[in-house]
């Protein structure tokens, strides 16, 4: 998604919201250099990512002056507009005395919660002042963004220096929307116990409308938390829900990425391929392979490890000597111990290892200890043939994506952390133990060995999940998300059977979903079977009242495993419609399967010679599995895949999951449209009630909200009532059914 688009999408899903990003960090800072004063912007994932989402929305963003020059550059209310030059929101900023900053952000920030989360126990320290500034400086910004709310307002806090923040803003104004955003990893319930406050900050958490997370872990580390700490909130572990004191947080992972067309036409300028040429001039690189890692020098990052790996590495195989550097740029960071101490360490180290490897004018490491424009790192992200990034623990790592953005040229090979949030997604990447320090250097090895195909395909397919998850697709996945629950949680999921008398049994038109719903989940699809039992409960429904079962099976298979003459069905989750005789899903719907046959017969015939490939044709939607593709075929399948793909980019939209590809029509119906469209061309006249289990099911409840009655098994956001087992679908229907 383009910044033009997520602007479109802010403009036409609310367009009258104003929207307030908190964080600790300022995206921009006033410091003085000799005589002038000179604007900067911090490093760090977090500010360069909310600096794009806020050029994009417009609105406030409040946080921590920590510039020198910073209180000489804002108006009367502490305001000033930023970007320099080209104004588009407001930087709102407070400010600390250096006490607090010791206590709330080096102390409890940084010496507590930082460690805690990076399960660095052994550097956890705390002392109650921390606390008492960390509860003091909370209620700062509290009253900050208090100033700044209005009532089209949504607040949206980042990371672990305010977890305090939503409850107070929630006393004060219960109904404002609260987001906040978990940059960093979320550790299981016996490291957080450790934590002298676990409890409090928690409870605090509990009053955002919704809470992201990196990865799904983090989610289900979170609720693990709550389940120990929290007796009375109400954990619903299928749709990542809790509910305490009578108000919902809604928890989900949103992944972070970066602005992929910046990186990417940085990389492409004329200017840095004049900057490539510099540094290859100046470090006397020459035809060399490359190596980069770009971190801020924090124990995180896992530097120590890195190192020990290219001394190993250098070691174990010398004919890589003279032949392949190392650039490290170590951005400065936390002037405090144990960074210092840390700092001190890496270098050390470096020393060490050029010492013992140095030939001539060569140096086996180039360190760098400065913070580097974005358009410098492009200009190394593209010069490098691997990147490493080697983090102990982390909640993402932006360098990874930052890299994969600048590989125009798609000869370069990431070996990422397994240990790193990145892993989850990254497809592609070389995968390595930062621990296993002999398995680390192997790793660059193949790395550096791998053939020109292998890279290519590698990157090129590391590139398309960037690519179409980028910085302004997290930003509006996320707002979507914050957005939608205000209106549907308003009205509380009530459990079905305590509420039977609300539930007409005559004049409505039924939906059903199928797996999960009329039948238990299954390890595969091929293996959920109605029973003979529900299936005569459905055959006499069917004769009293209109049914129609929405799936996301196509539409033959859905016909094959029901077996049930004259019955409604919209399968591909609602792609196509059967109206009990033959598919009557419309003329759009009818050119795209024939486009889809034309993809499936091409991606059959240019896949065949590769074993392990599945390509499923589901009539309106196809999915390409490779899981049990063999390594050694894997840049060949994904090369060939792509070949065929390109040519129907315009009329299909390619998504890439685990081991499988996903090719669908664009503006393809949801269930919601299904249910929207069979109810009005089958009988509008009757009440619509819908039951269903998934997420996908989701959009119908919102179709049908306020029109109909909506019910889930377990609770939802957006249905009226909840069903517990899906053995009461079962109950529920024969009590319809009953004269």
């Amino acid at each position: 998604m383009s910044s033009l688009k997520l602007k479109r999408f802010i403009k036409d899903s609310f367009p009258d919201n104003n929207l307030i990003i908190v964080s600790n960090r300022e995206p921009y800072l006033h410091n003085k250099s000799g005589s002038n004063i000179k604007v900067e912007m911090p490093a760090g994932g977090l500010t360069s990512a909310m600096d794009e989402a806020l050029r994009s929305t417009g609105g406030t963003w409040v946080a921590w002056g920590s510039g020198s020059e910073d209180k000489n550059n804002v108006d009367d209310n502490d305001r000033v507009a930023v970007p320099p030059g080209k104004p588009s929101y407001t930087l709102k900023r407070i400010w600390l005395t250096e006490e607090e900053v010791d206590n709330y952000y080096h102390g409890y920030s940084n010496n507590v919660l930082w460690p805690l989360c990076h399960i660095a126990l052994d550097r956890v320290y705390f002392r109650k002042k921390y606390w008492d500034d960390y509860l003091k400086v909370n209620f700062r910004f509290a009253k900050a963004i208090l100033e700044e709310v209005t009532e089209r307002s949504l607040v949206w806090i980042h990371d672990y220096h305010l977890c305090l923040v939503p409850e107070l803003l929630k006393k004060k104004i219960p109904k404002l929307p609260v987001a906040h955003f978990w940059h960093i990893p979320w550790p299981n319930f016996s490291v957080f116990r450790i934590c002298p406050q676990s409890k409090e900050l928690i409870e605090a958490l509990l009053h955002n409308d919704l809470i992201g997370f990196q990865i799904p872990h983090f989610v289900n580390n979170f609720m693990e938390c709550v389940k120990e700490f929290i007796d009375e909130a109400e954990i619903d572990y299928k749709h990542e829900t809790i509910t305490y004191k009578n108000h919902k947080t809604v928890l989900k992972a949103f992944p972070i990425s970066v602005d992929y067309e910046k990186f990417n036409s940085l990389a492409s300028s004329i200017k840095t391929t004049n900057t490539l040429q510099k540094i290859k001039n100046k470090y006397s690189l020459g035809q060399k392979s490359i190596g980069i890692g770009v971190d801020r020098l924090e124990y995180t990052k896992g530097l120590i490890k890195r190192l020990q790996a290219l001394d190993l590495f250098f070691e174990r195989y010398p004919e890589y000597r003279e032949k392949f550097t190392f650039i490290q740029i170590a951005v400065p960071t936390r002037l405090m111990e144990p960074y210092i101490s840390y700092k001190a360490s890496v270098e050390g180290l470096v020393k060490k290892i050029n010492k013992k490897y140095s030939l001539g004018g060569w140096y086996p490491i180039i360190y760098r200890n400065t913070k580097s424009e974005h358009a410098d790192l492009a200009a190394y992200y593209r010069l490098a043939d691997i990147a490493i990034i080697s983090s102990i623990y982390d909640g993402m790592n932006l360098v990874a994506k930052e890299f994969i953005a600048s590989q125009i040229n798609k000869k370069g090979v990431l070996v990422l952390s397994e240990l790193a949030g990145a892993a989850e997604e990254l497809e592609g990447a070389i995968l390595v133990n930062p621990y296993d320090v002999e398995e680390f250097s192997d790793s660059i090895k193949a790395a550096l060995d791998m053939s020109e195909e292998a890279k290519m395909c590698s990157m090129n397919m590391l590139r398309r999940q960037i690519n179409e998850n980028d910085i302004y697709t997290w930003i509006a996945d996320f707002l979507r998300e914050f957005t939608m629950p205000r209106s549907t949680l308003k009205s509380k999921c009530l459990y079905l059977f305590d509420h039977l008398d609300d539930i007409p049994r005559k004049n409505i038109f039924l939906f059903l979903d199928y797996d999960g719903t009329l039948t238990p989940i299954a390890e595969s699809p091929d293996k959920a079977i109605i029973s003979m039992a529900m299936h005569n409960i459905i055959i006499k429904l069917n004769e009293l009242m209109p049914v129609a079962v929405v799936t996301g099976r196509s539409i033959a298979n859905i016909n094959y495993v029901l077996n049930i003459e004259n019955i409604i069905c919209a399968g591909n989750h609602g792609a196509e419609i059967w109206d009990g005789k033959k598919l009557v899903s419309g003329e759009r719907f009818a050119k795209a399967r024939k486009d889809l046959a034309w993809i499936v017969a091409e991606l059959n015939e240019t896949l065949a010679p590769i074993k392990g490939v599945i390509v499923e044709d589901k009539g309106i939607t196809a999915s390409v599995h490779y899981r049990m593709v063999s390594p050694q075929d894997l840049c060949k399948m994904i090369n060939r895949f792509w070949s065929v793909a390109d040519s129907y980019k315009k009329n299909f939209v390619i998504t890439s999951g685990k081991k499988v590809f996903e090719v669908r029509p664009h503006d393809i119906w949801n269930k919601g449209d299904a249910v929207k469209w069979i109810w009005d061309r089958f009988d509008k006249n009757r009440l619509p009630v819908y039951i269903g289990d998934d997420q996908t099911d989701e959009d119908a409840f919102k179709a049908i909200k306020g029109k109909g009655i909506g019910i889930s098994i377990g609770k939802s956001n957006a249905a009226d009532y909840y069903l517990e087992t899906q053995e009461e679908v079962k109950r529920l229907l024969q009590w319809i059914v009953r004269p």
